[in-house]
């Protein structure tokens, strides 16, 4: 138990105003959950602190939010509770090593005295509390020990019935602590299926992305599913369990996602995998790393959000189905097909605009890597150029995925070079978006609609796709000035000309 760094949480400026704050007011307050748990095992700084207030929690969080220039907002009239969000202003830094802002939840004591308010709280080892005057560990529920055993223990049999999302909680506790999941809240967590359609969507999404943003996210996803937890989130899981595929594939849809994702564990993490006796190497890992790092809202990141788009990529598969006169199975469309479905659930979650074109444009798109792998020529650079066209920003996502989907195919005894012509592909797309695309998807363009008019092409639709003639032409170098751009505009505007 690290007792220094817990006493340095109490010692955080933040935590000293809510201390001033409560005793000008003589509101007894305890900081509590994840803060104190962190702290006690030796995780420093975190970005979410929880208060427990006796007496008007509300008032409280306005006050402190206003000594912090912090925003407010109430959550609960009902049952006294309140959040400030304090911005991260650390200067300098780089959206990847950004944090996000710090939370503060202040909430009014659940019950007449501190003990009653422990065991309303979800597990023993959140329920451990600090005092702000004396600095006094306070632990009603034993905490201390399951925290020294490892253990994730509820505080109480109705734990999971009061709030259904504990069980979410709970897998994402394990695996980000490595603990493990006592037998009585197992079998707590494995009822409570039905019971998520309580909890808001919001609620439901923000457990589902903690959960993708672990470095062990694909076995925390499975546990999930294993505990019928998963479906209730993303019904679209269901009809992916059965669905069998044909060779390559050793595994049914669903199976092969899971294979993926835990590649793509390994990738995010090592930026290599192994496959049989093949290592499989990705370049520009401190790049990468900041890529997938980046906070996207409240705290997700992009790694979370591409997790989120693996775990969907083949959810189309099902639907498109068929057996052809061949007697082969096919999935025709089954990308654009699963773009709509997963971009659906993505937005049901209340996954934010930015968060669901992402989704969209990774789940269409999974196949165009392998697809150029798997050519007897090399890429041209209109290939190029469409590719990064279409992938935008998530073009890392899709060239990592390249080697996820194929070692996903056949599990990690893939044979030695099976996966070769991906990995090098998923190379070549990084090191072309890094040297040439990551800024912009084309340089600025030569000409503009206007121009096109003044060419003498009528308002509609065929101005935006000669405009687009014209940048991949000179994406691609067979133009590069404004005059060549206005020779090919005409030409594109002459009688009969295909386009």
């Amino acid at each position: 138990m690290s007792l220094d760094l817990l006493r340095s949480l109490v010692s955080r400026p933040e935590v000293q105003t809510v201390h001033h704050l409560a005793r000008t007011r003589s509101v007894p307050v305890l900081l509590v959950g994840g803060a104190v748990r962190d702290a006690l095992l030796g995780y420093p700084s975190p970005r979410d602190l929880d208060f427990a207030v006796q007496g008007d929690a509300i008032a409280l969080g306005r006050a402190v939010a206003d000594a912090l220039g912090a925003a407010f907002y109430v959550l609960d009239a009902e049952r006294g509770t309140a959040r400030a969000l304090l911005p991260d202003r650390t200067p300098f830094a780089t959206s990847a090593q950004r944090s996000g802002p710090l939370v503060m939840d202040f909430a009014a004591c659940r019950g007449p005295n501190w003990r009653t308010d422990a065991f309303a709280r979800d597990f023993t080892i959140n329920a451990i509390a600090v005092s702000l005057e004396d600095g006094a560990l306070i632990d009603e529920t034993n905490g201390l020990a399951d925290l020294s055993a490892g253990v994730i223990r509820a505080t109480n049999d109705h734990a999971m019935d009061d709030d259904p999302v504990r069980a979410l909680r709970a897998v994402r506790l394990a695996f980000g602590l490595n603990m493990r999941i006592e037998p009585t809240t197992l079998a707590m967590a494995r009822s409570t299926g039905p019971a998520l359609s309580r909890p808001s969507a919001e609620r439901l999404r923000d457990e589902l992305m903690a959960i993708l943003k672990l470095d062990e996210a694909a076995r925390a996803t499975r546990m999930l599913d294993d505990l019928g937890l998963l479906v209730p989130l993303v019904p679209e899981i269901e009809p992916m369990r059965s669905c069998d595929q044909p060779e390559p594939h050793r595994f049914t849809v669903l199976q092969h996602t899971w294979e993926v994702m835990m590649a793509l564990d390994v990738l995010l993490k090592d930026w290599c995998i192994a496959a049989g006796e093949a290592q499989y190497a990705l370049n520009h890992a401190p790049r990468l790393a900041e890529h997938f790092g980046a906070i996207t809202v409240e705290g997700r990141t992009r790694a979370a959000v591409y997790r989120f788009a693996a775990m969907l990529h083949d959810c189309g598969k099902p639907a498109t189905r068929l057996v052809g006169d061949d007697g082969r199975v096919h999935f025709y469309g089954h990308e654009a097909v699963g773009a709509e479905l997963a971009a659906a659930r993505a937005r049901a979650l209340r996954l934010s605009g930015d968060e669901v074109a992402r989704v969209r444009v990774v789940v269409r798109n999974h196949m165009r890597a392998n697809f150029m792998a798997r050519q007897s020529h090399q890429p041209t650079p209109r290939t190029l150029y469409r590719f990064f066209r279409d992938a935008g920003d998530c073009a890392p996502e899709l060239a990592v995925f390249a080697i996820a989907d194929c070692v996903g195919k056949r599990g990690p005894h893939t044979g030695a070079d099976d996966c070769a012509p991906s990995a090098a592909i998923a190379q070549r797309l990084l090191d072309e978006y890094y040297a040439r695309f990551e800024r912009s998807v084309a340089p600025p363009p030569l000409i503009t609609g206007r121009d096109v008019m003044a060419l003498g092409a009528r308002q509609g639709p065929n101005i935006g796709e000669i405009l687009e003639a014209v940048r991949e032409a000179q994406m691609v170098g067979e133009i590069g000035t404004r005059d060549e751009a206005l020779a090919l505009a005409r030409r594109l505007l002459a009688p009969g000309v295909h386009r």
